[in-house]
């Protein structure tokens, strides 16, 4: 519909992403947060439990691996979008007797 609206393709792919990366971007900020807390807590009870003394933050590893992995997996769930969004000419996509709902056609 946006590309009804005048929207060229190159538009289109960068706000897809952008709205990828403003959900991603504060979800990997409170998921990295909520690993930080819950790693103090679950490494306490360990430590006590073993008597054993360390550091209670998060490895260099874990946050590389937590902060690409919330990175990277937005950008390939939004490649299936952009590739129906684009995969239609203008004609198609607004051709009312074509439309699809969940992969069947419509019939009206």
């Amino acid at each position: 519909m946006l590309r009804a609206l005048g929207f060229k393709s190159s538009h289109l792919i960068s706000m897809i992403t952008m709205q990828s990366f403003f959900y991603s971007v504060p979800g990997v900020i409170l998921g990295i947060g909520f690993a930080f807390v819950t790693n103090i807590f679950l490494r306490y009870f360990i430590y006590v439990f073993a008597h054993n003394t360390s550091s209670f933050e998060l490895t260099p590893m874990s946050l590389w691996v937590g902060i690409l992995f919330g990175l990277i997996m937005p950008m390939l769930a939004i490649l299936l979008p952009i590739k129906q969004a684009l995969g239609k000419n203008l004609r198609t996509s607004l051709d009312l007797n074509h439309r699809t709902n969940n992969e069947k056609s419509v019939e009206v």
